[in-house]
């Protein structure tokens, strides 16, 4: 979620202990900063994120803002992110059907669910997941060569939206074009074998797997779609499986990029094989890469170092730990986290920004991106106030009348008092603050 949706609340976070490792923690405030120039942050592994100068990252000196950093210095992401503490659980069914869905489905408005492939397999699956699950009625139609289409019906209609149809809006998905699909948030909190049986159907879709012929080039394990979000989605569900895929573009023309969500390494190629396995089409070849990998050397650089000639392994670095008796190199050796290289920072624009703060671990996972908690002013200062109006983060018309110039001062930390919220009325023509009149009428 993006952060400015989060404001006023305290949601649990995933973060990053001393001895790095990936942790859970609970948020204490989240809050607007003010408008502030921006800069792009970009990784190796494809990965991008947006922050302001003075903002802090994971550096492979430590705690670094952006200004400090530099073209080539290695930050910190998480290698894996943990499972939810309870998951939710879906008919194994249903999750093979989006993983299809998502794929090569379209669920567009005004137009009928429908879904093409050339593979007699994925067309079984999601006509018998159809059925089963929903109890709608699936008709194939022909096209060119081996594909041809299904096209779903009995869901209902706008008014009334049922079955397969009904359960798409459910999940938000439902009118998203190709080049805007996402993976519905609520498949985040499935469990990792769940999350790895959508994969594995997401990848009988528009996936590859393809080992390198008579002993040239890489082996390619990727991910193809026009959309951006999708891409970032499919990433982040790989490291619930603890695999760190590197996101690329290509463009052709006047057509929209193509985003490629790679699986490169003989280690990341093999835990795919194991965790996430194929289907349909992509069975044959994960089989002819599974044999292909039996005592491959593991490559573990990314995208390459302008400063040094490899990356050491982990279990290489865990080796030199033991002999040197070095608890730092042994902790980075067993650590949840990631060394990625930064390949370009740029200026982006203005505009408002946003902080959090996360007692403990004072650290957060930003799009898998290890960030810090805020400055030391909010952890030093002996009293923090909050000042929130629902109309600097809401539109007029959503605002309820009893909410209408609403001002809060939230007295957030006090180290001699209690903490509180205090509801005041803004005179926005003198831009002056008054008791307020908790009534139906409101004075101003």
């Amino acid at each position: 979620m993006p952060i400015r949706e989060l404001v006023g609340t305290a949601p649990e976070v995933l973060a990053v202990s001393p001895d790095g490792k990936i942790v859970t923690a609970k948020s204490e405030k989240i809050w607007l900063v003010g408008v502030r120039p921006v800069f792009l942050l970009c990784l190796a592994s494809g990965r991008v994120i947006r922050a302001t100068e003075r903002h802090r990252f994971l550096a492979a000196r430590g705690w670094e803002t952006v200004s400090e950093l530099s073209v080539g210095d290695r930050v910190a992401i998480a290698r894996r992110l943990p499972e939810p503490a309870f998951p939710d659980s879906w008919p194994d069914l249903r999750v093979t059907l989006l993983g299809q869905l998502i794929g090569d489905g379209s669920y567009l408005k005004h137009q009928p669910l429908r879904y093409t492939t050339s593979s007699e397999e994925n067309s079984r699956i999601v006509a018998e997941a159809v059925r089963e699950e929903f109890g709608g009625d699936v008709k194939r139609y022909a096209g060119r060569g081996s594909w041809h289409q299904l096209l779903i019906s009995g869901n209902g209609n706008r008014s009334h939206p049922e079955k397969l149809n009904g359960w798409l809006r459910e999940l938000g998905i439902f009118g998203q074009r190709s080049y805007e699909k996402r993976v519905p948030e609520a498949v985040f909190r499935l469990s990792n074998r769940q999350i790895a049986l959508l994969l594995r159907h997401l990848w009988a879709t528009d996936g590859t797997i393809a080992p390198r012929g008579n002993g040239r080039g890489s082996h390619s394990v990727f991910f193809s779609t026009n959309s951006p979000r999708l891409a970032s989605d499919v990433a982040a569900l790989l490291l619930r499986l603890g695999i760190t895929a590197r996101i690329s573009s290509v463009k052709k023309g006047n057509y929209r990029p193509n985003f490629l969500v790679g699986v490169s390494g003989a280690n990341d190629q093999r835990r795919f094989l194991e965790a996430v396995g194929a289907a349909g089409p992509r069975a044959p070849q994960a089989e002819r890469l599974r044999a292909l990998l039996v005592g491959g050397r593991p490559n573990t650089n990314v995208g390459r170092s302008a400063h040094f000639k490899f990356v050491p392994s982990r279990a290489l670095l865990a080796e030199y730990a033991e002999i040197l008796r070095d608890e730092e190199l042994y902790a980075r050796a067993t650590s949840d986290l990631f060394w990625d290289r930064i390949v370009a920072i740029e200026p982006d624009s203005e505009e408002e920004v946003f902080d959090l703060t996360v007692p403990g671990p004072a650290s957060w996972l930003a799009d898998g991106i290890v960030s810090h908690n805020s400055g030391a002013l909010e952890q030093d200062a002996d009293l923090i106030i909050f000042l929130y109006r629902p109309e600097r983060y809401k539109e007029q018309s959503e605002i309820p009348p009893d909410q209408q110039n609403l001002a809060e001062v939230i007295v957030g930390k006090q180290r001699n008092g209690p903490t509180d919220t205090v509801r005041l009325t803004f005179i926005p023509q003198y831009a002056s603050f008054e008791n307020r009149v908790e009534s139906d009428r409101q004075p101003y």
